[in-house]
């Protein structure tokens, strides 16, 4: 029996210890060491009886995790466990213990075969273990079959963990089971089922927001598309882990932002996150880690070199109309210096697939095998391009999207080195499908546009394939398959989620209770919390909406046949569907007669001009700017105008309706307000099928559907606009059927509600375009902002929604290409044209616009024709309305 004082000493060293095994738990191994050193020393002075001896063992357990952690010293921790197993301890638990705990660092240092010959033998003596042992050696065998891709088993592991560790109340271990399963979606590719199981877990996390879940989290963000929002994710992840001295972890967080990086492009920042990664993997020891990251710097050097090399194909064009496209740039074609670079990337890679495949990492060993053909190819060495689509061999199963569709573009590629367009074809469609069938389970519109960045390369192809072609109607077929990637499938009758209306709702009401906020400077700390609270509500309704999952069916991409053929009930009319390949335009131009396909030149002079006019948009429409600079800006917005016209005209000259086709940033082009359109009907469409949809031919609307007059209008005034009640109440006389919301009674919900049903809606209100989250760009009702987020319900939808508003339709571009703002949801999720304003729109031209609007449409004219003629005696008097037609004439 012991004397009291050292039972006392024991006691307080059993909670030193379990002090520490809760801070490795943490992910804070330097603290935890810093506390189990000293505790030893004070152990061994201790004496040898079985309670010592259970307290040691558990001390030297605990510092073998810390300082693997920190040192990545494997073989001297395994050592240390030997030791350990040796001495025996007196203590019945020890040897599952030690088991547990050498799988744990084998499958840290990358090990699989040694992590899972020790955890099935700590698992097969669970029944002698302590319940946090049996716990975590479930736990990471858990982990360890995810790893291996056994899904079937890896469920096991981590259910049974969770029912232990919830009978044991270790909420902890639930936390980092639960979250685990939610991986384990994700890795069955059930992307918003794996990040609402991540949410429910996070909801359990007795220590708050971990960075190991964040890091996971992460990495379905990847794979979903959300580019940005993953990366300030892995951001913050690897704060945490260089604060926790964690380097392995932080070097994980770094090759996902490496990705992140890749997926946008930015092939200098993608280098740089890699390399840093690599090297804290070799300075550790993790070797399988560290060829993962040069499996990476491979791919970053391979799309530098792809980039690089179509610069140098297009340079001799720059300038020109030029519209020749090569299919296949012989290998004599690359300058000296890249052909050199490419060598010597096909040397790295054929090296790097026999290590990977020498430590059974067939997924790496696949991706290499895909660059050093890709780079081989390039340079014209090694066998012809026939033979090396069949010694490609299949795409290793459960591998990622990424990987799969980098498979189908690199076969394309070698297809048509070979000659075979038609298989090349094949490989592409294959591609695009497999890309939307991985859409097709979000239901979220952040989700469903954001995925389309893993299309982009499938789609150059495609177009390039089309362009080579020469055929107006071919380029037009594959710029309406991109399209449709972009743009995804409608979503079909979300569930209603009480939890994302109450966080709306706090939303709502706080930007309306810092309104007047704004007024203050930016370093306000009253504006700042305010600011921050926004942001955290804002991530928190995203964060929900990933969750949701399965649209409907995508719509078919629109066909050059079908215009040809829908243009011959709409006489006069002219299609042009414009697009960007490679940093120039080209634009198909349809009438009844026929498709011509016109070359516009570098996309560079344009862009600028747009972006000019943007500028000078705001200053013409502000009255309190003084009439000197207004002149100025008015002087600069014409020539702006004028430039992109004559740029243009080849493609856009029509003297009847011109409908034009655009995505990306050419839909923020003030079309409508071009020289050769000004009085004439244009509309902006985001998709040929749109319009094919919707636009409705003279004369010739379908039985038992009314025509716009006949049909109900709801007019919306919202608060703080001078004209907007007068506005509404004019607009709406006439009108046979209306219904007008002012005051109090024009709530959101309300304009929700109209915006979900048949007819005809007006809104004149506030507007806010937020470029850097456009699904929370608003109109502001008497209780605040209506978020375009809001709108995104897959109910019905009026035929004809008019803005008159500030700046909703604008758009911010994402990854991928999709133009997102609150005109373009409300195309999205079914309405048939949008009138609403790029630019500030002042109070006074909107009511003389808007009355003028509506009086033509109630005499029968469509809304294109309607808008033009209205908005032309304004801009004769140099007060330019910027107004544009988007989706249809209906």
């Amino acid at each position: 029996m012991r004397s009291s004082p050292e039972s006392s000493e024991l006691d307080a060293l059993t909670l030193q210890v379990e002090l520490a095994a809760g801070e490795n738990a943490d992910g804070r191994p330097a603290p935890a060491a810093r506390r189990l050193r000293p505790a030893l020393v004070r152990l061994d002075a201790l004496g040898r009886g079985a309670d010592v001896g259970r307290v040691r063992a558990r001390a030297v357990l605990e510092l073998a995790k810390s300082d693997f952690e920190m040192r990545a010293d494997a073989s001297a921790q395994l050592e240390r466990l030997d030791h350990l197993a040796a001495d025996g301890a007196g203590w019945p638990g020890l040897e599952p213990a030690v088991a547990g705990l050498r799988g744990l660092l084998h499958l840290r240092a990358g090990d699989v075969e040694s992590s899972l010959r020790e955890l099935d033998t700590a698992v097969d003596q669970i029944d002698s273990a302590e319940v946090i042992d049996a716990c975590c050696a479930l736990l990471n065998r858990g982990v360890l079959h995810l790893e291996r891709g056994d899904l079937a088993r890896a469920r096991r592991d981590l259910a049974e963990c969770v029912r232990r560790s919830k009978e044991a109340d270790l909420g902890l271990l639930v936390f980092k089971a639960s979250h685990n399963l939610g991986y384990l979606e994700y890795l069955a590719g059930r992307l918003p089922l794996s990040l609402a199981r991540m949410e429910e877990a996070s909801q359990n996390d007795p220590g708050g927001p971990r960075a190991i879940a964040l890091l996971d989290r992460a990495r379905v963000l990847v794979e979903a598309g959300l580019v940005g929002v993953a990366d300030a994710t892995l951001a913050e992840a690897a704060a945490i882990f260089a604060a926790d001295r964690l380097p392995h972890d932080l070097a994980e967080a770094e090759l996902a932002r490496a990705e992140c990086a890749l997926l946008r492009a930015d092939h200098a920042a993608a280098q740089r996150f890699a390399a840093a990664a690599r090297r804290r993997f070799e300075r550790r020891g993790d070797e399988a880690w560290a060829v993962r990251a040069t499996v990476l710097e491979l791919q970053v050097q391979a799309a530098a070199l792809t980039r690089e090399g179509e610069a140098v194909s297009t340079s001799g064009s720059n300038g020109t109309r030029d519209l020749s496209v090569r299919l296949v740039p012989a290998p004599d074609e690359l300058p000296p210096a890249l052909r050199t670079a490419w060598r010597r990337l096909a040397t790295r890679c054929a090296q790097l697939e026999l290590a990977c495949a020498d430590t059974g990492r067939t997924q790496w060993a696949y991706v290499a095998r895909m660059l050093r053909t890709e780079a081989e190819v390039t340079v014209g060495s090694g066998a012809d391009a026939r033979s090396r689509l069949v010694a490609l061999g299949a795409v290793p199963a459960g591998a990622p999207l990424g990987v799969r569709l980098q498979g189908q573009r690199l076969r394309a590629e070698l297809a048509l080195r070979a000659g075979d367009r038609a298989r090349a074809a094949r490989h592409v469609r294959a591609g695009q499908r497999d890309l939307a069938a991985h859409r097709a389970r979000f239901g979220s519109i952040d989700l469903r546009t954001a995925s389309a960045v893993h299309g982009a390369a499938l789609a150059e192809i495609d177009l390039r394939m089309a362009l080579a072609s020469g055929r107006a109607d071919v380029v037009l077929d594959a710029a309406e398959r991109s399209r449709a990637v972009i743009r995804g499938a409608r979503r079909v009758n979300p569930p209603p989620d009480a939890g994302t209306a109450a966080l709306l709702a706090e939303l709502r009401q706080l930007l309306e209770q810092s309104r007047e906020l704004d007024r203050r400077p930016a370093t306000d700390p009253q504006r700042e919390r305010a600011r921050r609270e926004a942001l955290r509500l804002r991530h928190a309704i995203q964060a929900r909406s990933w969750q949701e999952g399965d649209t409907g069916p995508a719509d078919e991409p629109g066909r050059a046949r079908e215009l040809v053929a829908m243009l011959g009930a709409h006489p006069g009319t002219t299609v042009v569907s414009v697009l960007e390949h490679r940093g120039h335009l080209a634009a198909v131009r349809l009438t009844q007669r026929g498709a011509q396909l016109v070359p516009l030149g570098p996309a560079g002079p344009l862009r600028e001009q747009a972006r000019r006019a943007h500028a000078d948009l705001p200053v013409v429409a502000n009255p309190l700017v003084p009439a000197g600079l207004r002149a100025a800006a008015e002087g600069s917005l014409q020539r702006a105008l004028g430039r992109i016209d004559d740029a243009l005209c080849d493609a856009v000259a029509a003297p009847g309706e011109l409908v034009v086709v655009v995505g990306g940033w050419l839909a923020a082009v003030p079309w409508s307000m071009l020289r050769s359109r000004v009085g004439r009907p244009t509309v902006v469409a985001p998709s040929a099928r749109h319009w094919l949809t919707h636009a409705v031919p003279p004369g010739r609307r379908p039985v038992g559907v009314p025509g716009l007059a006949e049909q109900r209008l709801s007019a919306v005034a919202g608060p703080g606009l001078q004209h907007a009640r007068l506005e509404v109440e004019q607009v709406a006389l006439g009108w046979p059927d209306s219904v007008v919301l002012t005051g109090p009674a024009a709530t959101c919900a309300e304009v929700a509600g109209v915006l979900r049903a048949p007819g005809v809606v007006h809104l004149a209100a506030h507007g806010r375009h937020e470029t850097d989250n456009p699904l929370f760009s608003s109109v502001r009702m008497a209780d605040g902002p209506l978020f375009a987020h809001e709108l995104d319900n897959g109910s019905a939808a009026p035929e004809l929604v008019l803005l008159s508003s500030c700046e909703v339709g604008r758009t911010s571009v994402r990854p991928g290409g999709e133009a997102l703002g609150l005109a373009s949801v409300l195309l999205r999720i079914g309405v048939g044209a949008v009138v609403a304003a790029i630019a500030p729109l002042s109070d006074d031209v909107a009511l003389r616009v808007m009355t003028r609007t509506h009086a033509l449409l109630r005499d029968g004219w469509d809304v294109a024709r309607a808008l033009a003629q209205a908005t032309q005696v304004d801009a004769g008097r140099g007060a330019p309305a910027p107004l544009v037609c988007f989706g249809a004439s209906v």
